[in-house]
């Protein structure tokens, strides 16, 4: 190991290398080699020899703990790195992953205290050294849904990070704040608020808190505010330690605190916005909830079982979902199954909202695995009540009187309780807003969009009005608004409907809602030049007046909307960058009318849509950028094939064959390929077909794009594209 003997130790105690672990510096490298080479029992044997030889030096007890993780052996990491701590009890790494390693073994609330003291003693002598304690802590927590704490952690590896690993860590609070499945109101900055307080002793207390939160230790400074709060009965404070509460993943106590808050809080848009989040808490960790229930099968013959699966005309096969990490099995074969017959070769003519095609459950297929002796396997799953009695009566149906015999179906008990399914539990009061439906392939998409439009109208203006609420005492909106008392509550109960809504694809318009709610949006906030936004929260920040914006502070919430993609506000904000041209030359105009095209074409604003695309496609032109403009032309090509009935379909395919073709010929065989799936009749492409040899001299690079010069044999027309097409993101 050649380090200086001068450099900070490796195992990262604080101390120079000289007066820590250099008589072992050596022989831990070349142990640390025989890991990477896989020789990882040979490795932890050396190191063993190595703890009882010299005891006192800690970078032994580090790396066995780091091989220990490295092979997720977190219970086991936890041995050395404790003997490391008996002997040097302030060591930071050796605290760092203690807490990492007790983390993912036992869950954060089980090894709070342990983390609390690893933050403290890192920052004591390196505070960088809690970068991984905190990502882990992040990611962690963000796959297990407590989405305040999870970006709350994120920000604070963000604090105490490096400056090497400051750009990744951004990059992941980027990914986390465009997540459209994360509640907006989860998304976004959250800052603890100062208070002034004429008690020195409790200024104390207030000023501990506030240390103890940027540490990182989460619960300790929510009880201090939680205590101040009592004491004074100050809405910050109680606020102040709702949020603690959210990032030590107690969000039970944290809604309950919002509540309170809300209802001190006497500013009306301020109330709305804590008791949004006390909501949203409650719906997060609400007991009633619809659950899907899993039923797994294993099968002697899987061919006669697909085979009287694919003959009932309520079970439907469909593309197999890809895998969500590359452990997962990927299925053989996937089916949904509908509650009502499909006519898979009709256009749809005949379906309306009152029988459209609703999926009611799902079948995944594996194959048997010969090597370890296991049988084909069938999960079926689907949600509990009646969506389950009926997948189950159909697929009962499916198999015949003699057919579960004859394929030797026979049920088995999952392999354990905790075994999930595809399907996530929905909320008992979110169940009236969700719906799977099933088209025929040939069903013009612009039809299908009309008839969630359709859905979605109806479940804003009647059936959600008229579903009981926890947030608002179990009473049903309509209800609510002739109480004055739930007035607060009611508005908040409307903009955790709109976080819902998004997450389900849809985009809520307030005068979609009944008007005897009375409910509008919140007021603007009052601001002037000298007005700062970096502490807004996304539900602040969403209120802020953008025509009243100098240029400036417009284009730094220009950057912040487009990260959170609300789009509403985003609508209003690259509507006003548009009309200022200082503004216009700052931003990416290819960007800004992308933006604008997916948001009409969320709200089903067509004409808005292709006027949007029009301005993409001169903007393309005026740079003379071909890929973009073709790009501009397909996302206009997918416009149009929503209507397969728009008179001038047929021409706009030709003018991109004939213009785009020649220099791009792999956009032909696309061209060709969305002809045949949306069951084009089209005479002027099946000449042009015959008439083209192929001979058209040239190159064709990686990216698809056509060159001059001698043509390179054998090109591969499906070399990966970067060109954007009908049905991508």
């Amino acid at each position: 190991m050649s380090i200086d003997p001068y450099d900070p130790c490796p195992c990262n105690s604080g101390k120079k290398y000289k007066f820590c672990c250099h008589s072992i510096g050596d022989e831990v490298s070349k142990i640390s080699h025989l890991h990477e080479t896989h020789q990882t029992a040979t490795a932890l044997q050396l190191l063993d020899r190595l703890k009882k030889k010299y005891p006192e030096q800690p970078l032994s007890y580090i790396t066995e703990a780091q091989i220990l993780m490295a092979e997720r052996r977190f219970e086991d990491a936890l041995v050395p790195l404790n003997e490391c701590l008996e002997r040097e009890p302030d060591h930071p790494a050796a605290h760092s992953l203690l807490a990492t390693s007790s983390f993912l073994a036992h869950g954060y609330k089980q090894s709070q205290k342990t983390i609390y003291t690893a933050f403290q003693k890192c920052a004591a002598v390196d505070v960088s050294l809690a970068t991984p304690l905190a990502i882990s802590i992040a990611i962690a927590l963000q796959m297990r849904g407590y989405y305040l704490a999870a970006r709350e952690h994120f920000a604070l590896a963000m604090r105490v990070a490096s400056q090497e690993y400051q750009q990744n860590l951004f990059m992941n609070l980027l990914e986390f704040d465009g997540d459209d499945q994360i509640p907006y109101q989860f998304r976004g900055v959250h800052v603890l608020e100062r208070c002034p307080l004429e008690e020195s002793e409790q200024q104390t207390t207030f000023e501990k808190a506030q240390r103890l939160a940027n540490l990182g230790c989460y619960r300790s400074a929510a009880g201090l505010f939680k205590q101040l709060a009592e004491a004074t009965g100050l809405v910050i404070l109680w606020k102040n330690a709702a949020f603690c509460y959210a990032w030590a993943t107690d969000e039970v106590k944290a809604a309950e605190l919002f509540h309170q808050a809300a209802k001190l809080e006497s500013e009306f848009a301020e109330a709305v916005e804590l008791e949004t989040l006390a909501q949203l808490l409650d719906l997060n960790n609400t007991a009633e909830v619809v659950n899907s229930i899993e039923k797994i099968y294993e099968v002697e013959s899987l061919a006669k079982f697909l085979g009287l699966l694919d003959q009932h005309p309520q079970v439907l096969r469909g593309n197999v979902p890809p895998p969500q990490d590359q452990e997962e099995t990927t299925p053989v074969a996937y089916y949904q199954i509908l509650n009502t017959e499909l006519d898979a070769e009709s256009r749809g003519e005949a379906i309306t909202l009152e029988n459209v095609p609703t999926v009611i459950g799902d079948i995944d297929v594996f194959d048997a695995d010969r090597q370890l002796g296991h049988k084909a396997n069938i999960r079926l799953y689907a949600y509990e009540g009646d969506q389950l009695t009926q997948a189950e009566e159909i697929f009962a149906d499916a198999l015949g009187k003699d057919g579960k015999t004859e394929c030797g179906l026979q049920e088995v008990e999952p392999e354990s309780e905790d075994a999930g399914t595809p399907l996530s539990p929905v909320p008992t009061e979110q169940w009236p807003l969700f719906f799977r439906w099933s088209f025929p392939q040939k069903m013009p998409i612009l039809k299908r969009r009309e008839l969630e439009a359709e859905q979605w109208k109806v479940l804003l203006s009647k059936t959600w009005p008229e579903t009981p609420l926890a947030g608002l005492d179990g009473k049903t909106p309509v209800e609510a608004a002739k109480d004055e008392s739930l007035k607060v509550s009611l508005t908040a109960a409307v903009y955790v409907l709109d976080a819902q809504t998004l997450s389900l694809g849809h985009f809520l318009d307030f005068t979609e809602l009944s008007p005897a709610l009375e409910v509008s949006e919140l007021p603007a906030l009052e601001i002037d030049e000298s007005s700062q936004f970096n502490t807004c929260s996304s539900m602040t920040q969403n209120r802020i007046p953008v025509k009243e914006l100098s240029d400036r502070q417009l284009m730094y919430i220009f950057n912040r909307a487009l990260l959170i993609r609300h789009p509403r506000f985003l609508y209003d904000v690259l509507i006003e960058v548009l009309s200022r041209d200082e503004c216009k030359k700052e931003v990416d105009l290819d960007r800004v009318y992308t933006t604008l095209t997916e948001i009409c074409h969320k709200k089903n604003q067509r004409e808005e849509m292709l006027s949007w695309i029009h301005k993409g496609q001169e903007n393309a032109q005026a740079s003379q950028a071909f890929e973009n403009e073709l790009q501009w032309k397909m996302r206009e090509l997918s416009f149009r094939l929503e209507d397969t009935s728009d008179p001038g379909l047929s021409d706009f395919m030709k003018e991109i064959w004939d213009k785009y073709g020649k220099k791009m010929p792999q956009i032909r065989e696309y061209l060709k390929a969305f002809a045949q799936a949306f069951d084009l009749d089209l005479p002027w492409m099946k000449e042009s077909s015959l008439l083209d040899t192929g001979d058209l001299a040239g190159n064709v690079s990686s990216e698809g794009i056509w060159s001059p010069g001698e043509a390179t044999p054998e090109t591969d027309s499906g070399s990966g594209s970067k060109l954007w097409l009908p049905g991508q993101s």
